[in-house]
């Protein structure tokens, strides 16, 4: 049974310090001061032993700040009172290392048991000294919050069985009350950086459209068209006929004009922008000439017109070429002015 004891004590006793050597970072210690009551083995008080007390003094840790294990190294001075005017009462001085498990993490009522192991001198009396023996001890305890807001102390009470190798050796309970102050408490880990917040800041550029019509707030004219309507470049919904005013074509001539190919380009933006949509090239002419040349000329423009769509990226299949020849005239024929209007090309959208 002693041989058993000796072992499991020792064991605990080597593996408290490596397991808080891992655990450094995370230490938080504390001392005490115990006042204690023995009662002396039935073969101690044999010897007219009445009772032991004493004093003891630790300083214990945990590995982690919200319990678990840690231990204590501890120093007690005790007294058994023999109760004889003519005896001399016996004395122990013993020291120890216990491991602790704590329920808690001492801030708050916090419950724990303990088992370890140490050594003791004996002197029975004045001048015979046992020499060193070997001690053992378990039990349970707990410790209370803070009593005071600005002062840390705490109340400690534990109740123990303890073994002295004393003689035949002597198995004794043990009680203990005093007060506990914590000592160091290693910082917490710092915290991962935080990320950093992004804010929106909405900062006035300008090109705001309300309507999302694709045309901004100050260049939109009908600045609440209603979703998916299709617009023209003032943001205002499309007509079924277009004028592309501008785009005219020299005398008796299919070729377009300098300044024509860059007004078709707006035409261009707009039939990019609705993919869907199906128009039809119409192409005009005066009425110099007979019917069947203006008819052929006619066509013949609005296949002009059509070919540059198509250069400039437009699909094949979104635009056809129609001729109208002389018959939709939008200015009189009499006037160089008037025919020069003639000479157009509009596009009509189908759907």
């Amino acid at each position: 049974m002693r041989k058993f004891l000796y072992s499991a004590l020792a064991l605990a006793a080597v593996a408290t310090p490596a397991q808080a050597m891992a655990n450094a970072s995370a230490w938080s210690s504390y001392a005490a001061v115990l006042g204690q009551y023995i009662a002396p083995d039935d073969d101690r008080a044999a010897t007219d032993v009445d009772y032991g007390g004493g004093v003891g003094f630790l300083i214990g840790a945990m590995f982690e700040r919200d319990g678990g294990l840690g231990f204590e190294i501890n120093v007690d001075l005790d007294t058994f009172e023999t109760g004889s005017a003519t005896a001399t009462d016996f004395y122990r001085y013993g020291f120890g290392l216990d491991a602790t498990y704590s329920f808690g993490n001492r801030e708050a009522l916090t419950p724990f048991v303990m088992v370890g192991l140490g050594g003791g001198f004996n002197d029975v009396l004045p001048d015979d000294d046992d020499g060193l023996t070997a001690t053992g001890r378990i039990g349970v305890g707990l410790v209370t919050a803070p009593l005071f807001r600005d002062f840390p102390v705490k109340v400690r009470a534990q109740a123990l069985y303890g073994y002295d190798d004393v003689g035949e050796g002597y198995w004794e309970p043990e009680l203990g009350i005093g007060v506990e102050m914590p000592l160091w408490t290693a910082p917490p880990p710092p915290l991962p950086p935080a990320k950093p917040q992004v804010q929106v800041v909405e900062v006035p550029t300008g090109l705001l459209d309300d309507d999302d019509d694709g045309v901004i707030n100050d260049k939109d004219r009908c600045p609440r068209t209603p979703p998916g309507t299709r617009v023209n470049g003032d943001g205002c919904e499309l007509q079924e006929i277009l004028e592309l005013k501008g785009v005219t074509f020299e005398l008796d001539a299919t070729r377009l004009r300098p300044d024509a190919q860059s007004l078709l380009d707006w035409a261009v933006k707009l039939l990019r922008r609705y993919p869907d949509m199906q128009v039809e090239v119409a192409g005009h002419t005066d009425s110099l000439g007979s019917n069947d040349y203006n008819q052929a000329l006619s066509e013949a423009r609005a296949q002009t017109v059509v070919d540059y769509f198509v250069e400039t990226g437009v699909r094949a299949s979104q635009i056809q070429a129609r001729g109208y020849g002389e018959t939709q005239p939008i200015a009189p024929n009499d006037t160089p002015t008037g025919r020069e209007r003639n000479r157009r090309v509009e596009l009509r959208v189908l759907n």
